[in-house]
């Protein structure tokens, strides 16, 4: 059922993914009183939906920029600060995501996984499909969630000349030793980066090793490895997690994990083989798994197959 609407259940996942980003970064801020009305219903809603409408069908960098005036927007209020957020967005855009749209997709992954309370999920399915180098993206997406709250505080905070531009030097020399402060101030981001950068790397060895269910095993040690770890970062560096929670929802991103890895592909472990061949160079060892298909024949498929072997037995 599921490959007979993939197309359709694809856009649907993806659509409430960019939903749920674009609504991870509304209300970061406070934009000029000339947008106030986009930001409140009724117009709120339609708003985001066509977001995410614009999130699935646009290209992946026009998606970026997107968020980028968005998030620009909802900061006018504030220019310098709005000024330095999207100056750092567009570097990450034009420096990293254009020359790796693919890996890039987990910056925005990781800000909906966060935003959803689920953010382990976001390097148990990189160690299952994507590279080593996922971490880049992950850490740029934990430390983007981590310094949203940065941002609201400093708004909040700072004096902003607002649009006299002649003192905005001024005001941009007072604000920038706060950012700078503030992101030293900060460093939960670091451990987040780090843990989930193990977790990446011990699905990703895991899940390539040549043993049955590797995917499965490596999905729930993985998951193992998240909650020990930031037990052992609790105690030793003393960062507030509610050790419960984050339990629970590790166990609901393992879940999700599994069911993802099972649309991927199911494989039937009772019927593997090792081959084993040579040639003049080399002499090669090779595990096969077959693939679960399910038989879709409909009723029309099996009266015609009927009827073949009723014809087939006439003539013998």
């Amino acid at each position: 059922m599921y490959k007979q609407f993939e197309g359709s259940l694809g856009f649907l996942i993806r659509f409430m993914i960019g939903v749920s980003i674009f609504t991870a970064i509304s209300g970061i801020g406070k934009g000029l009183p000339v947008f106030d009305p986009f930001f409140k219903p009724p117009l709120e809603l339609p708003i985001l939906l066509l977001l995410g409408v614009l999130y699935v069908v646009l290209p992946r960098s026009l998606s970026f920029g997107v968020m980028i005036v968005d998030i620009g927007i909802q900061l006018s209020s504030h220019l310098e600060i709005a000024v330095i957020v999207c100056l750092f967005l567009m570097c990450i855009l034009f420096f990293y995501a254009r020359l790796a749209p693919k890996e890039s997709i987990l910056i925005l992954a990781a800000l909906a996984a966060y935003y959803l309370k689920i953010p382990y999920l976001v390097p148990l399915l990189a160690g299952l499909y994507m590279s080593i180098t996922s971490l880049i993206p992950i850490a740029i997406g934990i430390f983007v969630w981590n310094f949203i709250p940065v941002v609201a505080q400093l708004m909040d905070t700072v004096p902003t000349a607002g649009l006299d531009f002649l003192n905005m030097p001024e005001s941009f020399a007072i604000l920038l030793p706060q950012v700078f402060r503030a992101i030293a101030a900060n460093q939960n981001w670091v451990f987040h980066s780090f843990i989930f950068a193990m977790v990446l790397l011990v699905v990703y060895g895991i899940s390539r090793m040549s043993i049955d269910y590797s995917k499965d095993i490596a999905v729930a040690l993985g998951a193992l490895l998240v909650i020990l770890s930031f037990v052992i970062a609790q105690m030793l560096t003393g960062i507030e997690e509610d050790l419960a929670a984050l339990s629970m929802f590790t166990v609901i991103s393992a879940i999700i994990a599994e069911v993802v890895r099972f649309f991927d592909v199911v494989l039937d472990y009772s019927k593997a083989e090792k081959v084993e061949f040579e040639d003049e160079n080399n002499y090669y060892f090779v595990k096969v798994v077959p693939k679960v298909i399910m038989s879709r024949r409909s009723k029309g498929n099996r009266k015609v197959r009927e009827e073949e072997e009723e014809q087939e037995s006439a003539l013998n």
